[in-house]
Formats: structure tokens, sequence, C-alpha cells
């Protein structure tokens, strides 16, 4: 395939692509081939990487492996080097990217790719109060709001006490050693923290329904007497159980472990304190994208394979456990187990 047809202007990454945990527009990439540049990198369902070349609705989705570039596409040996470092990244959230692409030496060229758009940020308002209150009462508050509603802290920012806010920031400046010239980058610095966090919480929420259906579907599975009769692939439905529900349970308390490290950052708040929570959050940026990532591909591929629990008998479910969820949980489950070690918590069983 040459580049010589293909339209030189790059597709920007839509919202859905820049919020996306398992997928990667490759226009924001410094690639030479413009085919390429209009391509992205996906997630399968066994936690594959492929390159999709384009996605039509009524032509369906054309993808190649990483490894047939050269023979598909008239791409350079650091293109195809690029794409290889890419590839082998378990998660495309915005978060991890940002460490995993320096790491890596490749700079964007749209560094805005590297932020949640406009959409998420708002439809995690809701949730990020919990984490931003203490910031709400401790600089534009004095006891007198009820911090638990959303309007009220609305309010505040539309119409604050200019003098009190003034007095807060003053013993603020005091109390954490930060200048005063400071303290906003400070905030923006710390909004960002809450919000990688509040983002983790809400994919993890979001693909929880269907984490929810499937193990119910899965013990039924291995409780068929198909299934049942035939030991190893009831092994197998049991093996998924066993990693989905370490995985899930892990998640869960490692996000209420943050909302903690939140809490008992404003008890003592300083600049010292900031950057060992920004530390805490930030290492976790990795394996948090990873697991959450190959949690949602599963999720997802099963929901739309078996859109409900009449779809397909016990032998069409048993082969799509074994071919389709199972490879790959045992990484997700190390990742998350070695996540929970370096957090200092206390192995799950």
């Amino acid at each position: 395939m040459s580049d010589k047809d293909t339209d030189k202007t790059d597709k920007k990454p839509t919202n859905g692509e820049r919020d996306s945990l398992d997928s990667l527009s490759l226009s924001m990439i410094p690639l030479g081939s413009n085919t390429l540049k209009n391509a992205k990198l996906i997630k399968n369902s066994r936690l594959e990487t492929a390159v999709e070349l384009y996605n039509d609705p009524i032509a369906g989705s054309l993808q190649i492996y990483p490894e047939d570039i050269a023979d598909q596409i008239a791409a350079s040996e650091r293109d195809q080097e690029i794409i290889n470092q890419l590839a082998g990244l378990h998660s495309y959230d915005v978060y991890s990217l940002r460490s995993s692409l320096k790491k890596l030496g490749i700079e964007t060229e749209e560094t805005a790719s590297l932020e949640l758009s406009k959409d998420m940020k708002e439809a995690l308002s809701d949730m990020t109060v919990q984490f931003t209150r203490p910031l709400i009462e401790r600089i534009f508050g004095d006891g007198a709001i009820n911090a638990s509603d959303a309007q009220a802290l609305q309010k505040i920012f539309r119409d604050p006490d200019v003098k009190r806010v003034r007095d807060n920031l003053r013993q603020m400046q005091e109390a954490t050693g930060i200048p005063l010239e400071e303290i906003p980058k400070f905030l923006e610095e710390y909004s960002d923290i809450f919000l990688s966090v509040a983002y983790y919480k809400y994919s993890f929420d979001n693909v929880g329904r269907d984490i929810d259906r499937f193990m119910k579907w899965v013990k039924e599975l291995r409780n068929h007497r198909d299934v049942s009769s035939t030991p190893q692939t009831a092994a197998h439905c049991k093996n998924v159980e066993d990693h989905l529900s370490f995985i899930i349970d892990s998640i869960r308390e490692r996000l209420v472990k943050f909302q903690v490290s939140f809490e008992v950052f404003w008890q003592n708040i300083s600049r010292e304190s900031f950057e060992e929570l920004r530390a805490q959050i930030e290492e976790n940026h990795s394996s948090m994208g990873s697991v959450l990532c190959g949690l949602s591909v599963k999720m997802n591929g099963w929901a739309e394979a078996f859109p409900d629990n009449n779809v397909g008998g016990p032998q069409k479910r048993a082969k799509y456990v074994v071919t389709e969820i199972e490879p790959g949980l045992e990484r997700l489950r190390k990742e998350e187990a070695t996540a929970r070690s370096n957090l200092g918590m206390p192995p799950l069983k």
C-alpha cells in the first residue's frame, strides 16, 4: 500500500479516542507515513495490538498486525520502530501515555491529545466533587456551606467572598510553604491528579454492569451439565472466575485507597505531602490503565458477542471463554498483585 493516494490531512483524535483506554489515534505521533498517521492502534479481545487502517460502517474494519506493516505499507524503519514500541504498551489512556511516551522518547505533535476531552471532564464533574470538596472549603468556605451539594459548590465559585478567599489563600501559603504566586500552579496540578483518579473510577464503574452479568453468566456456564461433565473446560471457567474476582476486588480497594490518600493529604497539607500524593497516584497510572484496559476490552467484546443470556449454547459460550476471555487474564492479575504490593497493601487471596 502506498502513501501517494492517501489523504494527507491528518485525522485528529475524536473525543471517544482521546478518552479511550484501548485505542490510540496515530495522528499525534511523529510518523512519516501518512497511511499510518491516519490509522490507530487498537487492542483486541486477546489483548493483542493491531493497526486499524480504517473502519467503515459498511465495509468493516481493516486491520493488520504491527509485524506485517512492511508487507502492506511503505513505512520507514523509524516508523516501524515507533509502532512496535507503542504496540507494546498495555493501555492508551492519556495518563499512562504521558509517562510511557516520555520513557520511549516519543514527542507528541498534539499535546492537547494527552488531555481528557471536554465531554469526559463534564461527565466526571459530579464524581470529582468528593476530591475537590476539601480544596473548595479550604479556599472559599468557612464551614457554613454544605460542600456535599454540587450546586452550592458552583455558587461559591460564581460569587465568592473576595476578602475571605484572600485570607484563606494567605493561610494556605503559611501552612504549605508554597509561595502565593505558585498556588495557582499547585491547584492546577492537584486538579489533574484527582481528575485521573476520577477517570479511572469512571472507567471501572462503566464496565461494572457487564462484569456483574458476566460473573453470573460464567458461573451458570461452569455448572451446566455439558460443561461440568468436562473437567478441563470447567477448570478454564473456574480459572476465569478466580482471576476476574481478584482483579475486580483489588481495583476497587486501590481506588478506595486513593480516596483515603486525598483525605489524609488535606489533614496535613504541604508541598512535601502533595509530592507524596502525586507520586503515589502517578506511579499507579500505568498499572491502573493497563488492568482497566484489559478488563474493559474483555467485557466489551463479550457483551457484544452475548448481548443477553439467551445467546449461544453452552459449547459456544465455553469456546468463547477459553479462546477470548482467558488469554491475558493471568498477566492482568499479576500486574494487579504487583501494584498492590507497591502500594503496601496486603496480599489479596
